[in-house]
């Protein structure tokens, strides 16, 4: 009787771990997604050129902007910038 229950645990896992990884790794929409127009755009850049930067919001003034970034906790609007974006960015946010 204890192999039924191993067996069913084995593979509750085995569906489950794929299920939340592929859900984990679903990708923001690009900055070519999320462009509506020349204007300031709120965004986090990251470090790997790959995953290119992910908007937060926009277009905006750089005065809404701003504000909007202060209403992120401190921790996290200290690593998001305001962008000035003139035409619509490439895949990796490249200007």
């Amino acid at each position: 009787m204890p192999f039924a229950p191993i067996c069913r645990l084995a593979a509750c896992i085995a569906v489950l771990v794929p299920a939340v990884l592929s859900g984990a790794c679903t990708p923001a929409p690009s900055v070519a997604q999320s462009w509506n127009g020349a204007g300031w755009y709120l965004q986090k850049p990251y470090l790997i050129a790959a995953a290119g930067s992910v908007y937060f919001g926009g277009p905006y003034t750089y005065d809404k902007c701003e504000e909007e970034r202060a209403k992120q906790p401190p921790e996290t609007a200290t690593q998001m910038l305001c962008v000035r974006e003139n035409r619509r960015p490439d895949t990796f946010g490249r200007s």
